[in-house]
């Protein structure tokens, strides 16, 4: 099943490198762009538009990592908390009814 998926995400992968390449042959049409008001090097319009596509893909992965962080940093806590408790039962049911 891996291999099935590992190959799945190869061909959308190369889809999209393929994509990316006939849009940017279709839009070579050179620009310049001002972000914050520096001047960026002129490239042709495909280019800028595939790179602020990456940059906006690459930042909401990175924004969207983080409630799964806590989400995980949350979970190892509660296993430790459970496994604490675990021990603390075992231990109380191995006392005798006497003490």
């Amino acid at each position: 099943m891996r291999t099935i998926g590992f190959w799945v995400y190869t061909i959308i992968l190369l889809v999209a490198l393929f994509g990316g390449y006939l849009f940017n042959l279709e839009n070579n049409l050179p620009v310049s762009v001002m972000v914050f008001g520096h001047q960026l090097p002129e490239l042709s319009l495909g280019v800028w538009l595939l790179a602020f596509c990456l940059v906006g893909l690459l930042i909401g992965m990175f924004v969207s990592l983080l409630p799964s962080l806590d989400h995980r940093r949350r979970v190892a806590a509660l296993k430790r908390q459970n496994r604490q408790l675990e021990q603390e039962v075992q231990l109380l049911r191995s006392q005798s009814l006497r003490d």
